[in-house]
């Protein structure tokens, strides 16, 4: 049961899991950290992410690496008009941030379903060959959905360590009050973590409806996996994000292959509930003061 060859298995599958799940959580733990916003609307911008890859890449047949990237760029364009509108006044209001941006998680979806209607799509795989490595399967397109989600990461790390504009970002992070006193431009650092956070939900949602199916509705899952993410890893920790996203990929990918998906939900619930009893502020958090 436990053989080399499904272990190999199984961890392929928890790089492709978690990456996506890396992806869709640091968005949703970027707007906690910076801007103090539970954005509840997350799983919506990434169910318009794969409907934007669903277009470009599966009905206009624009090339992968350039659809992937273009259809989340397009979705947190778009998305900059609702920064403005709604998002604006609930900064670093988290409790009223809740209640409004759950509307706007409705609003979105039921705009979707009318848009589009509840039937499911499903975005074509990117590559259509399937890779062997002695007994072990790996499709190969989730290979690319795996390099493009590490690459993505990778120059969100580089950005935040040695940009000008990612360093303000961590110190608005730490302290707004203190950043502003230093001569960060916090109006237009809102402005950009928003458009970070969104790009990278609208790009995990691409790979969920690949790797899954397109809906409405399908940003509920990814919406619960970031809340599981963070809370894992610390709310507002880029490094917890990190942790908790390959904890539960793994995790998940471990457990469904030998127990099945009911026993893999069960356990990462009770994780979470665990983990707010005896250490609420997360794996690599700090508790609030």
């Amino acid at each position: 049961m436990f053989s080399p060859i499904v272990i190999a298995q199984v961890i392929v599958n928890g790089i492709g899991l978690s990456a996506i799940y890396i992806l869709v959580a640091l968005g949703f733990t970027l707007l906690f950290g910076i801007m103090r916003v539970v954005n509840f609307a997350h799983g919506a911008f990434a169910m318009l992410g794969g409907y934007a890859l669903y277009y470009i890449y599966g009905v206009y047949h624009i090339p992968y690496l350039i659809a992937a990237p273009a259809a989340a760029l397009l979705v947190a364009t778009l998305a900059l008009v609702l920064e403005r509108t709604v998002y604006r006044p609930f900064y670093q209001k988290m409790f009223q941030s809740m209640i409004g941006l759950l509307g706007l998680d409705m609003a979105l979806v039921f705009t979707a379903v009318i848009i589009w209607d509840a039937q499911e799509r499903s975005i074509p795989p990117a590559v259509s060959e399937i890779l062997q490595f002695g007994g072990i399967i790996v499709p190969a397109d989730k290979l690319v959905i795996a390099g493009v989600a590490a690459a993505a990461l990778l120059a969100f790390y580089l950005f935040t360590r040695f940009t000008r504009y990612g360093l303000a970002m961590r110190a608005a992070a730490q302290d707004v009050e203190i950043a502003e006193a230093q001569g960060v431009n916090t109006d237009f650092i809102y402005g950009l973590a928003f458009f970070i956070a969104i790009f990278m939900a609208a790009l995990a949602g691409g790979f969920y409806g690949q790797t899954y199916a397109l809906s409405p509705l399908m940003g509920e899952r990814p919406l619960m996996m970031a809340f599981i993410v963070v809370i894992l890893g610390g709310m507002g920790s880029i490094p917890g994000v990190a942790l908790g996203g390959l904890l539960l990929g793994f995790g998940e990918s471990f457990l469904s292959t030998f127990y099945g998906s009911s026993v893999s939900v069960f356990a990462s619930f009770g994780a979470v509930i665990l983990l707010l009893i005896f250490r609420p502020w997360g794996l690599l958090g700090t508790p609030e003061r």
